[in-house]
Order: structure tokens, then sequence, then C-alpha cells
């Protein structure tokens, strides 16, 4: 129940920041946004260069 609570809380902060209607769009934008970062700190974290990551991870 926290979490679902935690998760709406960050979804609305970052849909206000955005400046973002409806949250389908937002939840899915976060969601890409998210998974890209993680992504570049998984290849910091392996030594590689974060920003060749773009030029294979390029959410649409």
């Amino acid at each position: 129940m926290y979490m679902a609570l935690i998760s709406a809380i960050l979804i609305l902060v970052y849909k206000k920041e955005n400046n973002l209607s409806g949250y389908k769009i937002t939840k899915l934008k976060m969601a890409l946004e998210l998974e890209s970062l993680l992504i570049k700190e998984v290849v910091i974290i392996c030594g590689g260069d974060p920003n060749k990551a773009d030029d294979v991870w390029a959410p649409s």
C-alpha cells in the first residue's frame, strides 16, 4: 500500500515538473526515462561511456 502511494506521489511530481497532461503519458514517459537512466548507470558501473548508450538505447 505504501509503495503505491509513493509511486503515485512520484508520478504527480514528475507530471508537474514536466508540464504534462494525463497520467498514462506521464507514467509512460517516466518509465522510459527511468529505464534509460538505469541503463546508463549500469554502463558506468561496467566502465563504459554512458553517452554511447544513447546510440544503442533510444526510447521512442
